[in-house]
């Protein structure tokens, strides 16, 4: 009778295993949004919308209300980088003055998931049918920014900015989350 409980149980942890290394390794499902494959979690099903005012290089406010700019980091506004002759510039105005020309004053549709630890509704935004979130990171104006699972598209828009040397990868530059961090709010 005890062997018998042991095959059961072998067996039994034998499936668990096969069932959990194949949920682990599947494909992730396809998200509502063409722009993003994002946490399971997150499901980007409410929006509103409004004229823009810009905040810094991945944040703005969209009527009433403050957005982050979903799954990517600008440079903060104070940092510097370095171009292709290695002369310092301040990166993160470029960034800021880049997504004003794209999206100040402008009437901007946002769709979101949730609000992030500074009550900001993190949200992909589209000016006149264009991700806003996607032009940043294909014109070198931001990174994929790591809290978040990116997409092919998003992927190959950030490495085609890397390869022809567009915005922040013409030179050298610091993360913005690395620039954070060595340089904290007071």
């Amino acid at each position: 009778m005890e062997i018998f409980k042991n095959i059961f149980t072998a067996g039994f942890l034998t499936c668990f295993c096969i069932v959990l290394f194949q949920i682990a390794t599947s494909q992730p499902a396809s998200s509502q949004s063409q722009y993003f494959r994002v946490k399971s979690h997150l499901q980007f099903n409410k929006n509103f919308s409004g004229k823009t005012s810009v905040i810094d290089g991945d944040s703005l406010k969209v009527g009433i209300n403050e957005v982050r700019l979903f799954g990517l980091d600008a440079p903060e506004y104070n940092q510097t980088c370095f171009d292709e002759k290695n002369k310092e510039y301040s990166c993160g105005q470029v960034s800021r003055d880049f997504l004003v020309e794209l999206a100040q004053k402008r009437n901007v549709q946002c769709i979101y998931a949730e609000r992030d630890k500074y009550d900001r509704f993190l949200s992909k935004c589209f000016v006149d049918g264009v991700s806003i979130n996607e032009e940043l990171v294909k014109n070198g104006m931001a990174v994929i920014y790591n809290f978040t699972e990116s997409d092919e598209k998003m992927d190959a828009l950030e490495e085609s900015a890397k390869k022809q040397k567009l915005g922040i990868w013409r030179g050298a530059f610091q993360l913005p989350k690395e620039y954070r961090k060595s340089h904290p709010r007071k």
